[in-house]
């Protein structure tokens, strides 16, 4: 009898954490935002993005950021602490 209540549980259990990834994927996904702005400077390894709301902080491992000193562009990324992580998404605005 204990043999079938433990397989079971087990089963249960394996139902139940069955669908923790995908809340985690919607998640990651939720955070991800958008800003637009002036990227005014650099200070070490970020940058300055000057939008509506205020000043941003942004760096990236993936673009190149140097290019676009100084002109308006579109970013997409992740906040760490108070700094938003650019990913691959970078859309220049037209000037």
């Amino acid at each position: 009898m204990k043999k079938y209540l433990v397989i079971a549980c087990l089963f249960i259990a394996a139902i139940s954490l069955g669908g923790c990834e995908s809340k985690n994927q919607n998640t990651l996904t939720s955070a991800t935002v958008d800003k637009e702005g002036i990227l005014t400077m650099k200070s070490g390894d970020v940058y300055l993005l000057s939008t509506d709301e205020g000043i941003v902080n942004i760096t990236s491992n993936k673009v190149n950021l140097d290019e676009y000193l100084k002109k308006r562009i579109k970013v997409r990324g992740m906040f760490s602490g108070d700094t938003l992580y650019i990913d691959t998404t970078l859309i220049p605005e037209a000037q």
